[in-house]
């Protein structure tokens, strides 16, 4: 039986825990966020910029396997 057996689960970047704040990327207006996890395939990119180069207030980005949803009872 296929299906999702064997497929991990992909946690949105916006979600994740490895999402963090790039102050060397950030403008004055403009926050950067780079991911964190240097199993992704997304690791050092900037998650809130589109293929063109265009910036996103928010982190736009689908995410990945090696993603952990960020832990919010604290």
């Amino acid at each position: 039986m296929a299906g999702k057996e064997g497929r991990a689960l992909r946690i949105k970047c916006i979600s994740c825990r490895f999402a963090k704040v790039d102050k060397a990327a950030s403008e004055k207006n403009w926050t950067a966020y780079e991911c964190g996890n240097s199993e992704s395939e997304y690791y050092r990119a900037l998650l809130n910029v589109t293929p063109n180069g265009d910036k996103n207030t928010r982190i736009s980005w689908s995410g990945c396997a090696y993603g952990e949803r960020k832990n919010r009872s604290l």
